[in-house]
């Protein structure tokens, strides 16, 4: 294993006196060496303009890399070979210094090479160590015996004051998505992270916590709570952004009246914007090692003071390292970062070796989001040179594993054993049970459970974000849309979602399509968990006690429950239940949701008529319409590729146009776009109603099977009254005002106001 030889340069803030222009004193020093010097000046190196044009590309230059402006962006990416190198140049021009340099980086040997900025002088610290650049190139993108960056702040180490522990490392993700800030899908990060993280979840020495709800006093409490295993790694995967403070440290304002500060959710799901300050006393003594910051500016400082970036005040407060961005990063580039970080951690890969080793994916694969210069064109990704944007601050060297034999198996840059005997058998892999791999989730899911999408789960993200939020409140969610729209796929998702992050010991799911009540829903519950074996006592037709012996069985397990296609146990729905046979089962399910379980209702007519279900203080409806555009395009994408259907037979442009004429209706989708084998678009375009018959699938189940099945579903709970009314609707398929409409189709005003929201429903 090779072993650690760090070189530190140590920069300190300069006398009074010192020429205008300088930055800092500096010296070196190479313990494992004998090797020191110091006395040596700074001075600036980055011009105020060339950090405005850094600045403008990483934060803008994505938005339109075209014309001028790719011209202004390569330019930007010369910029950073130049500012290297005259780094490199200043540092380390003066023999002494540049003699210490060449020892460090001949040193025979089997050595990990570190290259540590100690200094508590802003304007160091804010320096692209990151960007060092010699004659060979990039300093941190050697492919062989690569050098690695950190910064620490010129306090006491204490290396033994930490404590190796017992495995599984412990990860707590903080994923925030406050309403109204701009929206991410927030399960790119967490999936990343699971998918690197999982043979590891299953051996028992790696666990995965998310915090439900994302906010700082949930995440107080959590630290704070003896009785569950100690947290290693914090991970907040959300908004940041640096700027005016609005708080005060022991009755005054911080110095500098800036710092950096994390996008929170509060109570309600809104914006509690946290300042570094308020943070870092949250993770004072919490145990905390390391701290994972994929947050835009989190690493951004001020001029004036040293801890005004998150990163560095969380070092302050006792980590022992952070990594963190020091501008916006995009969604791709983190979680790119975030798959290499956590995929070589998880090979025993010490911390500030995987922050290079994910800075190297980053500059290997420059791809990022997709952008389009208009709405005729497919587009294709950008490319951009963000790779040194990551920064790490490692103040001691950080004790990720276990110890063996009285021996740390992780001090910084040894490589531990992930066959550690100290790991508990069958430990948690989230918080307590064996958890089967992502790609076999069947386990924690119902036999009666639908199939995944054939074409992938597209989109949806806001909305499964909304159920997550709502379920974890205790509220009771009521899904509703028109047949075909995706509501029993996305409850699907959300059970595999939610399972797979352990919000869930389990999911059971099931229709009613075909009918059915509470006796019959709780016998089914009772066939499951007691697998067909119930205590003597259980009588389903005692539906309340049933449901409780049932929860008494469960104990602290809470499940999500899904009742699917309620629309046909409606008074209009082909199998009908009395209102009492209703009411029953809806008092089963709020009794569930009561006790801390999950549940989810779907069904196409949300007018249920029962105060039991009606939206309010714990019960809430989800409209579901058309995918956005851009997830109906991936969707179709997806099938077209899964299908080996050349893209040539369906242009960009004439591909979208047919997605909005289907109105993104998923099932529409799915059953319209495997014909463009044998018809073309625009024949699907111009005659849709005369091939509507064509428009089936026969391995989809029931009334989803065609388009003409699924609408002639939803037509028969019209009456044949108002189905003989609806060919006058014809002509207004684009629209028209309520009272024109009227006067033309010369419809009964008695007739229209039970017709408009018979077809609303």
């Amino acid at each position: 294993m090779a072993e650690l030889l760090d070189l530190a340069i140590t920069l300190t803030a300069p006398p009074a006196d010192a020429p205008p222009g300088t930055v800092a004193d500096f010296g070196l020093s190479c313990p494992t060496l004998g090797l020191s010097h110091s006395g040596e000046r700074l001075h600036t190196l980055v011009l105020p303009d060339e950090r405005e044009e850094l600045e403008w590309y990483l934060e803008h230059y994505w938005e339109w890399p075209f014309e001028g402006f790719a011209e202004r962006g390569q330019k930007a990416e010369a910029l950073l070979i130049q500012i290297g190198e005259r780094l490199y140049d200043k540092v380390f021009d003066s023999k002494e210094v540049d003699r210490i340099m060449q020892q460090w980086r001949s040193k025979a040997g089997d050595y990990a090479r570190q290259l540590s900025i100690v200094s508590e002088v802003p304007g160091a610290l804010s320096l692209p160590w990151e960007l060092l650049h010699d004659t060979q190139g990039f300093l941190v993108l050697r492919p062989v015996s690569p050098v690695t960056i950190v910064r620490r702040l010129p306090q006491s180490e204490q290396e033994t004051a930490k404590a190796a522990f017992q495995l599984p490392l412990r990860v707590l993700l903080v994923t925030a998505r406050p309403e109204k800030v701009g929206w991410i899908d927030p399960r790119n990060i967490a999936r990343a992270l699971l998918d690197e993280m999982q043979p590891q979840i299953e051996a028992g020495t790696m666990a995965l916590e998310l915090l439900r709800p994302p906010t700082l006093a949930a995440l107080r409490k959590r630290l704070a709570d003896t009785k569950q295993p100690p947290v290693h790694i914090l991970h907040f995967d959300g908004h940041g952004t640096f700027g005016p403070s609005t708080s005060a440290t022991h009755g005054l304002t911080m110095e500098g009246g800036e710092q950096g500060k994390l996008a929170f959710e509060n109570d309600e799901g809104g914006l509690d914007l946290v300042e570094a300050e308020k943070l870092g006393n949250v993770l004072q003594s919490s145990g905390v090692r390391l701290a994972m910051l994929t947050a835009c500016q989190s690493a951004k400082g001020d001029t004036l003071t040293a801890t005004s970036s998150v990163a560095a005040r969380l070092i302050q407060s006792g980590l022992d390292g952070v990594a963190a961005m020091s501008a916006s990063v995009l969604v791709a580039s983190a979680t790119r970062y975030v798959e290499a970080f956590y995929r070589a951690l998880a090979a025993g890969t010490a911390a500030p070796v995987a922050q290079e080793i994910a800075r190297q994916a980053l500059y290997d694969d420059p791809r990022r989001h997709v952008l389009r210069r208009s709405g005729d064109e497919a587009g294709k990704p950008i490319e951009l040179q963000d790779w040194w944007l990551p920064h790490f601050y490692q103040q001691r060297p950080l004790i990720l594993s276990a110890e063996k034999s009285g021996q740390s198996a992780y001090t910084g840059s040894k490589t531990p054993s992930h066959n550690d005997t100290s790991a508990q058998s069958g430990q948690s892999a989230y918080t307590g049970s064996k958890t089967p791999s992502h790609k076999d989730n069947s386990q924690l899911l119902n036999p009666g459970m639908p199939e995944p999408p054939r074409y992938g789960f597209v989109g949806r993200a806001h909305e499964l974000r909304q159920l997550e939020r709502w379920l974890w409140q205790g509220k009771l969610v009521l899904i509703h849309g028109f047949g075909g729209v995706g509501k029993t796929t996305l409850t699907r998702e959300a059970a595999d979602w939610l399972t797979r992050t352990n919000m869930y010991a389990g999911a059971y799911f099931v229709s009613f399509e075909h009918g059915g009540d509470a006796t019959a829903f709780l016998s089914e519950l009772a066939g499951y968990f007691w697998q067909g074996a119930p205590p003597a006592e259980f009588n389903p037709y005692q539906p309340l006690e049933a449901a409780r012996q049932l929860h008494v069985w469960l104990g602290s397990r809470k499940f999500l429950f899904i009742a699917d296609n309620l629309e046909s146990i409606l008074p209009d729905g082909e199998a009908r239940l009395e209102a009492t046979e209703r009411n029953w089962l809806w008092q089963v399910l709020s009794y569930l949701r009561k006790q801390g379980h999950g549940v989810l209702l779907t069904t196409r007519d949300p007018n249920f008529k029962d105060a039991l279900l009606a939206p309010g203080k714990t019960v809430k409806h989800l409209h579901l319409e058309g995918l956005d555009p851009e997830d109906a395009y991936t969707l179709a994408s997806e099938l077209l590729d899964t299908l080996d259907i050349p893209q040539t037979r369906a242009p960009y442009r004439e591909l979208n146009a047919l997605l909005a004429q289907l109105d993104y209706h998923p099932l529409a989708i799915q059953l319209v776009l495997p014909n463009l084998r044998e018809i073309s678009l625009e024949r699907i375009q111009s005659d849709f109603a005369a091939l509507l018959p064509k428009f089936s699938d026969q391995n989809e189940p029931g009334r989803n099977a065609s388009l003409l099945a699924s609408l002639e579903y939803s037509l028969r709970r019209l009456s044949q009254t108002q189905r003989d009314l609806l060919p006058r609707l014809a002509v207004f398929e684009g629209g028209a005002s309520e009272d024109d409409l009227l006067a033309i189709t010369e419809i009964p005003a008695d007739e229209w106001q039970t017709l408009r929201p018979a077809l609303e429903a």
